[in-house]
């Protein structure tokens, strides 16, 4: 487990949303530990390793990935980094996508996105909220629209774990009378970075903006609390890049996803092709 120090030094150098223990440990159960300036994250023998140093860049990835394997002596392991260095006979990997980044203060917005955000001014009122039962059938419905990961759906089923253990994430919510439209999550926790986690829909209230006035709002506090960038999470799919990429914001980061199956992996080969 972290110590209160690691703890500290953890939140005030994340960059990822992934660097965020209380986010990643509420959802999962797993227990986050921080090996040689690298995060994982343990649950029975599953590891998930964050191949994304924390303070020091040019800490040792690798070597950092097989301490964890020799002192957790894991069955599986999630692995994300910047570049996946397994052979390709050794893991499953998945397409690659690239985290974008809001750079604060907001330089001017474009004209067509501002005209979204007056609409939506017009009819919703922007408040900070608990989860309860509205937002719960909102991603219900959302998770009927199209095809997700079982990962994915672990993930938004277990989105009120993670509000309630976190000290740091926000929700808002924006409504038409009494009305639930969207809401968004975001999380504070980091010292320089705000992180932009979700962004739900109600199926059959469309108000054309909401998710613009939401996205203003964050905007908003995360300049009010200090904060020099905001991490907007992955691309995804062309829909979400498109609208990350109106508000400004510009990939930085690869990342690349890879399974290890280390049930029939000889490691000590694996350790001298590295």
């Amino acid at each position: 487990m972290l110590s209160k120090e690691e703890r500290r030094r953890i939140y005030r150098q994340a960059y990822l949303p992934e660097h965020l223990p209380e986010y990643v440990a509420s959802v999962s159960g797993a227990r986050p530990y921080l090996i040689e300036n690298h995060l994982c994250f343990c649950h029975r023998r599953h590891v998930m390793f964050i191949g994304f140093p924390l303070g020091d860049p040019t800490s040792d990835t690798v070597q950092a990935y097989l301490t964890v394997c020799e002192r957790y002596k894991p069955v599986t392991v999630a692995v994300i980094a910047p570049r996946i260095w397994l052979p390709e006979d050794a893991c499953e990997t998945q397409p690659g996508d690239r985290y974008y980044r809001l750079k604060l203060p907001m330089e001017s917005i474009q004209a067509e996105v501002a005209y979204m955000v007056r609409r939506a001014q017009r009819d919703l009122v922007v408040t900070r909220s608990k989860f309860g039962r509205e937002h719960k059938k909102i991603v219900r419905e959302f998770l009927k629209t199209r095809q997700f990961t079982s990962e994915q759906v672990y993930l938004f089923q277990h989105l009120r774990h993670y509000l309630k253990q976190s000290s740091s994430a926000i929700m808002l919510d924006a409504r038409k009378g009494t009305e639930l439209v969207a809401f968004s999550v975001i999380d504070l926790g980091s010292a320089d970075y705000a992180f932009y986690l979700f962004n739900f829909r109600a199926a059959k209230l469309n108000v054309p903006g909401a998710s613009d006035l939401l996205f203003q709002e964050m905007v908003n506090i995360a300049q009010s609390s200090g904060k020099k960038s905001i991490n907007l999470g992955l691309g995804i799919n062309p829909g979400i890049r498109r609208f990350k990429e109106k508000w400004g914001g510009i990939p930085f980061l690869s990342c690349e996803t890879a399974i290890v199956s280390r049930e029939s992996l000889d490691l000590d080969s694996l350790a001298k092709k590295l």
